[in-house]
């Protein structure tokens, strides 16, 4: 192993990874082997000093140059220079030595003695020029290498590109093959049903004539077996005298039996019933074995002559969405429609050449498709649409404007299902662009259609202080109940389902919410803590404790848990498992400063907004913190706000603020 040449940036990064466990781990001193929990590091030395060792190093005259630092005292700078850390020399009696010279004879590094004593007849420059001037090699040669390998790529995306249009193709022709054949096979399944009907409307029909011939002699057996029974009877029960004096009834009986004549069957048996039988349509069966179920032709869509309607300018804004019309149309200009046709829409940042909208393509069968796009950011951004590979035409850059959060209208002035909101606290939004609210006071939940006109109310007899909601991918309605510490769940139609948790280690349940694998995300603020409750409804475990003051909003996003802790003015960021990542915020009133924050949302830019009750108002962060911008001050007035509680982020983008103390709701474009 010793004659094996030494990886020092290996080491080096070795070094940094023990200087950063010497908290939950023990390091070996390079001096004696002892394992020490209070160690120094020698940044001249290269290596870890116990205490008792490091004195020793200290009085040495030959290190009084040696910078020399406790490992708990290392700060972001001093990790830096462990990895610039000078290389010495391996050989004995140099290893204090630093390489700094390059043998251009030998090509190898050497220090200061090895270069007098060995190398000195030799070629030698300073290491540092040679490094340098190597790494240009390198790079410059990486550089060369590199460049096919982009023209490569290149080729790889524009025919990966080309492929899409006929994989598309593909799968609609596919599909189109496979409703053509279940069509023929409905037709043939409706053919067979009727050819089924008619056969048995011909047996029920003959049989029907033969049943009505058999009831009648059925009734002609039955009247001569009644009176022979009869006869019979009176023969074997009646004494001598009985039977001489009903010897005339029974002589009636006898009379009766020869008037009644048998039925002429003659021509009743010569009756012959229909027989039927079935004979295939060979015709048809021959025109499916020689002719195709459809054809195939190459579309009449000319991309050259197709046109784009609905695009006011190059202007959007970021986080907001814009649609636009794509016409299909065939070489003479006529608007066609073609199922296979490709539609493809890019929006491109120039800088980084990443796709940097939302973009939803919706087919509308005639040759038109609804194109809308929702921005994630601010800039100059490229267009491009294409069809089937080409592009229609070409578009000037489009400005992406900034964000500036301009309130639209108000909703709850009036009054929903003969009661006025009183003290709205939590909102949700479902996939029907409905938004979801708990009405605190009144003890319900309204339901209002994007435009907040009012549609349902529903829980007034399950609720107690509705506060946090949420909304699975099945639309069912999950509601936090302050009043008796339960988690009610609603069906989507908004009908009482069950208290999805009612067990009593909840207190005061605020805002919920719901993570990737299905559990409800609840805030006990009565018990400081966010707490994980299984989608069977039990509690698998608890984050938090001693660390939150007041929970009253979270959030699963990204993999995250944002979670607003009221009383400490922060927000609290954990992984999925629980984990402590990081907060930011402060109490006050300016810019990234938070009073009392309740409600979390994502709008469509990736911005985290916060409702900083306590000073009426939203702020909006970067989720890793940084502040960005805020909106909203006190007042009644369109744009201003009282105590926000909540938010929620529309499929427009358009956002819903829930005022606590305004007893309303506030949209903000």
């Amino acid at each position: 192993m010793e004659t094996l040449p030494s990886c020092f940036y290996v080491k080096n990064l070795l070094d940094i990874l023990a200087i950063k466990e010497c908290n939950t781990s023990r390091v070996t001193c390079g001096n004696c082997d002892k394992k020490s929990k209070e160690a120094s590091y020698c940044f001249h030395c290269g290596g870890f000093w116990c205490d008792m060792c490091l004195y020793g190093h200290n009085i040495l005259r030959s290190n009084k140059e040696h910078r020399v630092l406790s490992l708990k005292d290392f700060q972001d700078k001093d990790f830096e220079d462990v990895l610039k850390r000078p290389v010495f020399c391996q050989r004995e009696l140099h290893e204090k030595e630093v390489l700094k010279f390059y043998c251009k004879v030998c090509k190898v590094p050497v220090c200061q003695t090895c270069a007098i004593v060995d190398h000195n007849k030799h070629d030698l420059e300073h290491l540092e020029i040679t490094a340098r001037a190597l790494k240009n090699n390198i790079s410059s040669k990486l550089d060369a290498a590199m460049e096919p390998s982009k023209t490569i790529s290149s080729y790889i995306r524009e025919l990966e590109e080309k492929s899409r249009p006929l994989e598309h193709c593909s799968r609609i022709s596919k599909e189109k093959i496979q409703q053509t054949v279940e069509s023929l096979i409905l037709i043939l399944r409706q053919k067979e049903q009727e050819s089924i009907a008619e056969v048995e409307n011909q047996t029920k029909k003959a049989q029907g004539h033969l049943r009505k011939q058999i009831d009648e002699f059925q009734d002609q057996l039955d009247k001569r077996e009644q009176s022979i029974s009869h006869i019979r009877s009176l023969v074997q029960r009646s004494t001598g005298a009985d039977l001489v004096r009903s010897n005339a009834s029974i002589d009636e009986l006898f009379q009766g039996l020869q008037k009644a004549k048998l039925k002429d069957v003659t021509s009743i048996l010569k009756w012959k019933s229909p027989v039927t039988v079935f004979w295939e349509n060979q015709a048809i069966s021959q025109m499916l074995q020689e002719s195709r179920i459809g054809h195939f032709e190459e579309t009449a869509t000319e991309a050259s002559q197709c046109s784009v309607e609905g695009f006011q300018g190059a202007t959007s804004t970021a986080g907001l969405k814009t649609e636009i019309e794509v016409i299909t149309r065939t070489s003479e200009g006529k608007q066609c429609y073609c199922p296979g046709d490709y539609i493809h829409v890019g929006i491109i940042s120039p800088p980084d050449k990443k796709v940097s909208a939302e973009i939803k393509i919706v087919d509308n069968n005639n040759g038109r498709y609804v194109i809308s796009f929702i921005p994630s950011q601010a800039g100059q951004h490229v267009l491009t649409i294409q069809v089937n590979g080409e592009n229609i035409k070409e578009f000037l850059p489009i400005c992406i404007k900034e964000r500036t959060f301009t309130p639209l209208s108000l909703i709850g002035e009036g009054c929903f299902d003969n009661t006025n909101l009183k003290q709205p606290w939590g909102m949700a939004v479902n996939d029907s662009k409905e938004i979801f609210l708990t009405d605190l006071s009144n003890n319900r939940i309204i339901v209002l259609n994007e435009k907040g006109d009012f549609i349902k109310s529903f829980g007034q007899n399950q609720l107690d202080e509705p506060t946090g909601i949420c909304i699975d991918n099945e639309g069912r309605v999950y509601v936090a109940n302050r009043g008796n510490n339960k988690i009610l769940l609603f069906s989507a139609k908004g009908e009482y389902v069950t208290a999805f948790y009612s067990g009593r280690s909840l207190s005061q349940p605020r805002g919920i919410a719901l993570d990737a694998q299905g559990n409800i995300i609840v805030c006990d603020a009565g018990n400081e803590c966010i707490k994980f409750i299984s989608p069977e409804g039990n509690i698998c475990k608890a984050i938090g404790r001693g660390w939150l003051d007041m929970p009253v909003g979270c959030l699963y996003y990204d993999d995250k848990i944002f979670v607003s802790d009221r009383d400490a003015h922060l927000i609290k960021v954990y992984n999925s498992n629980g984990r402590f990542l990081h907060e930011f915020g402060s109490y006050g009133g300016g810019d990234g400063e938070l009073n009392e924050p309740t409600g979390l949302a994502v709008d469509k830019t990736g911005h985290l907004l916060v409702c900083s009750l306590g000073n009426h108002r939203v702020q909006v962060f970067t989720l890793d913190g940084r502040f960005v911008t805020n909106f909203g001050e006190k007042g009644k007035e369109l744009g201003q706000m009282t105590g926000p509680s909540s938010v929620s982020v529309l499929n427009s983008g358009h956002i819903v603020i829930c005022e606590f103390g305004n007893h309303r709701l506030q949209i903000f474009e």
